[in-house]
């Protein structure tokens, strides 16, 4: 009889003993502060989808725009997440929140008639979110489990502008849509009770969490069609956008 189940057995005996010892010591929960909102920092990379739809009638095998100036691969973006907790708690936290993002790409101009030029060419773009967010924190406040899953939708808009060697403007604009996905945050507080209850006291910091999160972003304008040189570009990543960052609580 093969070992693997019994030390699978015994590794999640041994994650319920330590996470109802470290619900005992935190109070099943910990955070003695009022809950009211939250803080978020994160980390990601993103690529839009302007070759692969707003210029799909390229033939077969021809590079787009997007690809032939800043190149195929993807670039970090760096995003801010703050939020409001609406007052019901008996199953998570529900929260209602606006978000601000920071991506850039630098790459090389093209001449109107193909090649490329000696000149550089920027494509900055801040997106705005409103979110609807739900954290399954009562599995930390109640049993101390580490491990939170949260859900999110958003309502996304995308502004941009493309400049040049000079740093004037060459274009520019905002394109509109939504998001939606989820992940999971670890609670730091489990790692030191004690710290996290002076972190509390100290500041009103509830808990400090790790997230890991995957979301999908549809931002096309909700699907309008374009004929011809496209008013506005697709900007949904080309997949899942995945991203990591630090939550604060409070």
């Amino acid at each position: 009889m093969s070992s693997r189940p019994l030390r699978a057995a015994l590794a999640l005996l041994a994650l319920a003993g330590a996470t109802a010892a470290r619900a005992e010591e935190l109070g099943m929960g910990g955070g003695a502060s009022p809950m009211s909102g939250s803080f978020e920092f994160r980390y990601g990379n993103y690529k839009p989808n302007v070759d692969g739809s707003s210029f799909s009638s390229l033939p077969a095998g021809a590079t787009g725009p997007w690809a032939s100036t800043f190149g195929s691969g993807r670039k970090s973006e760096f995003s801010l997440h703050g939020a409001k907790a609406l007052p019901w708690r008996t199953y998570g936290t529900v929260e209602i929140g606006l978000g601000a993002a920071w991506f850039q790409a630098n790459g090389q101009g093209h001449f109107l008639g193909g090649g490329a030029s000696q000149d550089t060419t920027s494509f900055s773009m801040v997106p705005t979110s409103l979110t609807l967010t739900y954290r399954a924190d009562v599995l930390f406040d109640r049993f101390g489990f580490p491990l939170v899953p949260y859900g999110r939708v958003a309502l996304q808009r995308y502004n941009w502008w493309v400049t040049g060697t000079t740093g004037s403007t060459s274009k520019s604009g905002a394109t509109d849509g939504y998001s939606y996905g989820g992940g999971v945050a670890f609670v730091l507080d489990w790692v030191d009770a004690g710290l996290a209850r002076e972190l509390d006291h100290d500041t009103g910091i509830n808990h400090t969490m790790l997230v890991f999160d995957a979301s999908k972003t549809k931002v096309d304008d909700f699907g309008a069609k374009r004929s011809g040189k496209p008013s506005s570009w697709d900007l949904s990543d080309t997949t899942w956008t995945y991203s990591f960052g630090l939550l604060f609580v409070f």
